[in-house]
């Protein structure tokens, strides 16, 4: 009897070794993390990360063998600054812009869409027709470092206001300081219902762009362009698995093939 009460010891403490073992052997893969834009990406009260694309990334890591670590900044400028620095790994909702190629390599399948829309006051006459000289006349509040698009980004008859991050765009739009924002409306709704003032606001249809949205891994990584490989594959594997899906349907996002048309 006591010889197994030793052998049932040996055996929990072996165990507890090999998973300890496991864990340390898994290579720590720093996110950035610019500000909250639930339900792409956030960070909750208690530290914990959230989000479509992060549960996503989050997954991919796991399977490849990696531990996600996530550091937030308070803008998007922190985040790419991190990235162009190499004090950061990858970012996990990005899109690539030319300026943006210049620090990061890019997946090339999508793992999520996003829409960029035209938002106005609710009381604004302001109407929208899908051509964008149709705002030409409007003062449109922007956030640095975003894209919304080869069109909007390189179209210069357009007065774009540029602030540091959708907070101040939200608040600059219902105090009159630009006409318009420009912002994914999930987003942007849900940051205004927070704060009691969603009514204040709608959407203008249609989207300006609908967005691919990619992983991306800085430059500055050690072995950037093979890791950037390894994580379009599985990528590409993981959004056929029932497991995505779930992570859609949680965050209320329709299958791809649905959102990019």
């Amino acid at each position: 009897m006591a010889q197994l009460a030793v052998r049932l010891f040996l055996a929990s403490i072996l165990a507890m070794f090999s998973l300890h073992l496991s864990a340390a052997d898994k290579q720590l893969i720093r996110i950035a993390m610019p500000e909250d834009f639930y339900p792409f990406y956030a960070v909750e009260r208690d530290g914990t990360p959230t989000g479509a694309s992060y549960e996503i990334a989050a997954a991919v890591l796991e399977k490849l063998g990696y531990e996600p670590q996530v550091t937030q900044y308070s803008d998007m400028r922190g985040a790419l600054q991190s990235m162009a620095a190499g004090s950061q790994d990858i970012m996990v909702n990005l899109t690539s812009t030319p300026d943006r190629d210049k620090l990061a390599l890019f997946t090339s399948t999508p793992h999520i869409y996003e829409t960029q829309d035209f938002i106005a006051r609710a009381d604004s006459p302001i109407e929208y027709n899908g051509r964008l000289l149709s705002v030409a006349q409007f003062k449109i509040g922007v956030n640095y470092g975003w894209t919304y698009g080869p069109e909007f980004d390189s179209t210069h008859y357009l007065t774009k206001a540029p602030v540091l991050d959708s907070m101040a765009q939200l608040k600059g739009l219902l105090s009159g300081t630009f006409d318009l924002a420009i912002n994914n409306q999930q987003y942007f709704l849900s940051s205004a219902e927070k704060l009691g003032v969603k009514n204040a606001f709608k959407v203008l249809t249609p989207s300006v762009y609908v967005l691919p949205v990619n992983l991306a891994v800085s430059r500055r990584m050690q072995g950037a362009e093979a890791f950037r490989d390894q994580l379009e594959r599985e990528v590409a594997r993981f959004i056929t698995t029932p497991e995505y899906l779930l992570i859609l349907s949680k965050y209320g996002f329709k299958p791809q093939a649905e959102t990019a048309q």
